[in-house]
């Protein structure tokens, strides 16, 4: 009986860590996807948004990529808020448990905004906290 729930654990286990994997290599994928630029004031314009943010300024921008869709917020205290709204409907119920509606908050100085921040899932996180940041640790940990 025992053995069964080893190796149903080990099933899981192996597949969190394949869904993992795909999770990360999915948003390297969508990192690299280039849309064509939406108008600024839109709030889809990553460029515009990331001049604003190296700016300090106040700007919202929802993105919808390879993972999911995220929102960021930047302010003018040179801080920006990115959280993961909702993982594609392929991840796993745990994965999005585990990253769904999370986020993080990251500070920077005025004209040295990390475009990775908005650009890849994980670039540019070390500068942030947050349940977002943290739990994005522990998969990264354990892959």
């Amino acid at each position: 009986m025992q053995e069964r729930a080893e190796a149903g654990q080990a099933i899981v286990s192996a597949a969190a860590i394949t869904g993992i994997v795909l999770l990360v290599l999915c948003a390297g994928c969508a990192a690299n996807n280039t849309a064509p630029a939406q108008p600024a004031g839109t709030g889809t314009d990553t460029a515009a948004f990331i001049a604003a943010a190296n700016d300090c300024r106040d700007m919202d921008m929802t993105v919808t990529g390879g993972v999911g869709t995220f929102s960021y917020t930047s302010t003018t205290g040179c801080t920006l808020v990115k959280t993961l709204v909702r993982l594609n409907a392929s991840e796993s119920q745990g994965m999005k448990t585990m990253l769904e509606e999370r986020n993080m908050t990251c500070s920077y100085a005025k004209g040295n905004f990390d475009s990775r921040l908005v650009t890849s899932l994980v670039g540019g996180m070390e500068y942030c906290n947050g349940d977002l940041k943290d739990n994005l640790a522990k998969l990264i940990i354990f892959t």
